[in-house]
């Protein structure tokens, strides 16, 4: 997780959403959520709203899972359509 203070004034890093990973610009974005003395940015309204919920839900799940054959076949899925069509990836919203 990447962590800005709110006084960078449009820092051109990126940080981390922590509700659904994807990268967001912390002088771009206007969801922010303070936690603990930490600034976290989000990517949208949903994915701040659902933090502030539950915080500890989506700052304390570092931990890997083990990927089942469904998983493993997503993730195969992903990386063909990756090749055949480009992109970044899935978007949140």
């Amino acid at each position: 997780m990447t962590d800005h203070n709110s006084t960078n004034g449009g820092s051109t890093n990126k940080a981390i959403d922590p509700v659904c990973r994807m990268e967001v610009e912390p002088g771009l974005t206007k969801f922010v959520s303070v936690y603990q003395g930490r600034s976290y940015w989000f990517c949208a309204e949903a994915c701040r709203k659902a933090f502030e919920a539950n915080p500890r839900k989506y700052l304390h799940n570092n931990t890997p899972r083990k990927k089942g054959w469904f998983g493993r076949y997503l993730q195969r899925i992903a990386k063909v359509s990756q090749k055949e069509f480009g992109g970044e990836g899935p978007r949140c919203h």
